[in-house]
């Protein structure tokens, strides 16, 4: 059974997405701000990982680690790493999809942070904006959901230090990108975009997503 776009838009009408860089941060200060519900993708990953099954997705289900001889997933080569995330998203996102339509029933908004596959997304969201980092980049592993993973492979005993040395610049290469461009996607689907840089406080930023979503203080 397939549902209609058109009533898949009208079921999230009171979820807002917000992509890009600093997407957490801006959730977060929403969340304090008004008292929104925050819904992290990054969050639900793991849950949906235990509760998906091969037939439907198989991506999801695969054994990276096992098929390719490895400890971590950050030990797989680069392009296997960005190859897996398009089709995991592709898999995983009717299901971030399921839980918003779940909790749009007992919050008047949800804003939904994370990573997910923004053209299956883009024809049933009404309310989406992309933050783009103009600025300073943003190290990826320098925040507390990532930073176990980093410090996980430094403390590896399996490994010398060049082995695990070589396992994190490989986890760098695979999550690094020009992040002061505008993505292809984003231009392509008429998604609004605000900058942002050193010079603009969280305050800011967050003033600008507000007056483009229409929250009033």
């Amino acid at each position: 059974m397939e549902i209609k776009n058109s009533v898949l838009k009208r079921a999230l009408q009171n979820v807002y997405f917000i992509w890009g860089r600093g997407k957490t941060t801006i959730a977060n200060r929403l969340r304090e701000e008004y008292g929104f519900y925050v819904y992290s993708t990054d969050d639900s990953r793991d849950w949906h990982m235990d509760n998906a099954i091969p037939e439907d997705q198989p991506y999801m289900c695969r054994d990276y680690e096992r098929e390719y001889g490895v400890r971590t997933f950050w030990e797989l080569p680069p392009e296997v790493i960005a190859e897996r995330e398009v089709h995991f998203l592709e898999e995983f996102t009717p299901m971030v999809v399921a839980d918003l339509i779940a909790l749009s029933k007992v919050h008047s908004v949800i804003i939904c942070e994370g990573d997910i596959d923004y053209r299956l997304i883009d024809p049933v969201a009404t309310h989406k904006v992309y933050l783009l980092n103009r600025g300073k980049s943003i190290d990826f592993f320098n925040r507390p959901d990532h930073i176990d993973e980093l410090n996980y492979i430094k403390s590896r005993q399996d490994m010398s230090a060049e082995e695990k040395e070589t396992v994190i610049e490989n986890a760098y290469r695979a999550v690094s990108g020009d992040e002061s461009i505008l993505p292809d996607w984003v231009t392509e689907l008429g998604i609004h975009s605000i900058s942002w840089d050193e010079n603009v406080t969280v305050e800011e930023t967050a003033r600008d997503v507000e007056e483009y979503f229409g929250f009033d203080r």
